[in-house]
């Protein structure tokens, strides 16, 4: 028996290697592990596949994909990929009902693994990847350091009359007011030390790792500059982003698609932008699906745009779930996990407008939880600077309470974000096939296969995938060595089936008005045949996978 990773505490990079070694090694049957690429620091980005091999090709059967890590301070993400590997797993060996003998999942369990080991094992922030400054970049200002040697980069504090801050009781740090007085105000930011620094102004740093990978993919890829970010010099210009794409495209049966991201605890979905090239259809049908996968967990669902946009006006490029959507037409969703102002027990409506505007009653709500809670403040002790002289280190441990949940508060977590996975597993196109046969005369047979789409998704994932050719359609032919073909073709193609959930939008979602489905969820292959013996009816059905089906023609009805 496996030893399953249970959200009880964050593991650094090495040990997430060393977990899924485990998986693979104790279940060779279910569980394969492989490299997709190597980081610019030679670490490899790995993913696992979970599915019966012993009965035929888990990459033949309808999948779901989860990665996180994309982001290098969103540990929680991470751990939420290890915790479902463990569940389904878990299932798997204990003989309990699940659906890997059908299904399969892939799971890359950390996109950006350079960055979040360094952050991890306690340097400054990351967005990604350590990507170095673009040729011609000068750092100059102050740069996050750990500079008192204890492993981890806190805040720093030093008081002047010119701060924009001031203290409001033992962990609270609020504005300063016209009315408070000089001698309380000082500066706050990262604990660390001035690059090139003329001795006088006091600025911060540009980011010396400033890529941020999730603005890197091809999905209205522009250059992008925000927060010190960019999204690199071209679409797919990282190994990182390379290699998930590579590797998604390599995998046509994959039908839905989810990256753990944090914070705020929402599922993101389209569209991501005013003009986005989805049609209405297919937003309301993820929508649907979005608010299945949440139902009874904490998360809500947004639409990127307008609810989770920094500025209306300024377009979000280069998202992975975004590309997956409108480049590959796959169902694709950022799940943010961890809401930290419900745990603070604010409420934060639109959390694009907070990040540019915070509120300033919701942050010292948040201090103020983060004092109760222990080790998520560090009391301020003095430190003699090398340059500025005396300051403060110590305040909030942003990583474990804002960022991330505190460490007793994971393992809920992390179960909160398998619920919306695999419910989504739940919503893959399911084909059932079946073999009709009818007595035409003179000595032939009508063979029919009548196919079904008893799935929630449609064979092509959202009608995007049709629009764009990502997904092949449904195609059945038949073959049988005692048999003629005397009518119809020996493969044939049926289009795309709908799944029930796309009776679930429009106008056929109302039940007061009751009307049928565009395409429906049946086609039916149809062959004249003459003769006698075992035939089959193979199929390919886009991101329904691949199958087949036998049946006898009985002599007596052939002749």
């Amino acid at each position: 028996m496996s030893a399953f990773y249970d959200g009880s505490s964050y593991l650094d990079y090495p040990a997430i290697v060393a977990c899924c070694q485990a998986l693979a090694d104790d279940a060779p049957d279910w569980v394969h592990l492989e490299e997709i690429g190597r980081t610019d620091h030679g670490r490899p980005i790995l993913l696992l596949t979970i599915g019966d091999r012993r009965s035929g090709d888990p990459n033949q059967r309808p999948a779901v994909w989860l990665d996180g890590g994309t982001h290098a301070s969103e540990w929680a993400g991470v751990m939420g990929t290890l915790y479902a590997l463990g569940r389904w797993i878990a299932a798997i060996e204990s003989g309990e009902d699940h659906p890997f003998s059908e299904q399969t999942a892939y799971v890359v369990p950390c996109v950006s693994p350079d960055g979040f080991q360094q952050m991890m094992s306690g340097g400054p922030f990351v967005r990604s990847t350590l990507r170095p400054p673009r040729p011609g970049t000068v750092i100059s200002g102050l740069e996050a350091q750990d500079i008192d040697g204890d492993g981890e980069v806190m805040w720093m504090r030093w008081f002047d009359p010119a701060g924009p801050f001031v203290e409001d009781g033992p962990a609270q740090i609020r504005h300063r007011r016209l009315t408070d007085s000089p001698d309380r105000a000082f500066f706050l930011s990262v604990e660390g030390m001035f690059v090139r620094w003329d001795g006088h102004r006091w600025v911060s740093a540009p980011l010396r790792t400033g890529l941020d990978l999730n603005r890197n993919f091809p999905g209205h890829w522009a250059p992008f500059g925000m927060f010190g970010m960019d999204g690199g010099q071209y679409p797919l210009s990282e190994p990182e982003s390379r290699a998930l794409m590579d590797a998604l495209s390599a995998r046509p049966n994959v039908g839905v698609v989810i990256s753990n991201h944090t914070y705020t605890g929402a599922l993101l979905t389209q569209p991501y932008r005013k003009d986005s090239p989805l049609s209405e259809s297919d937003i309301r049908l993820m929508e649907r699906l979005g608010e299945e996968t949440v139902r009874g967990t904490d998360y809500v669902v947004h639409r990127v745009f307008p609810d989770f946009t920094y500025d209306e006006n300024v377009a979000i490029v280069g998202v992975w779930a975004d590309t997956v959507s409108v480049v590959m037409g796959l169902p694709a969703y950022t799940l943010e996990l961890w809401n930290p102002f419900r745990w603070a027990g604010v409420a934060v409506k639109n959390a694009g407008k907070f990040f540019r505007q915070p509120d300033p009653e919701v942050v010292t709500a948040i201090l103020r939880k983060a004092q109760e809670e222990p080790g998520g403040f560090v009391d301020w002790r003095p430190f003699d600077h090398p340059q500025l002289g005396p300051v403060e280190l110590g305040g909030l441990r942003h990583m474990r309470t804002i960022r991330n949940p505190p460490e007793p508060l994971l393992a809920a977590e992390c179960a909160q974000a398998f619920t919306v996975v695999e419910r989504a597993r739940m919503a893959l196109p399911r084909l059932s096939v079946s073999i009709v046969q009818r007595v035409l005369g003179a000595g032939t047979v009508m063979v029919e296969a009548v196919v079904d789409n008893l799935g929630f998704l449609p064979t092509c994932g959202i009608r995007r995938g049709e629009v764009v050719s990502a997904a092949a359609p449904v195609e059945v032919w038949l073959e049988g060595a005692g048999i003629e073909i005397v009518e119809g073709l020996p493969c044939q193609s049926l289009g795309h089936l709908d799944g029930w959930g796309s009776a679930q939008v429009g106008f056929a979602s109302m039940p007061i008005y009751p009307r049928l489905q565009v395409n429906g969820h049946r086609g039916v292959g149809r062959w004249v045949v003459r003769g006698a013996g075992p035939v089959r009816v193979g199929w390919t059905a886009g991101r329904a996978g691949v199958g087949e089906v036998a049946a006898t023609l009985a002599a007596t009805l052939a002749e």
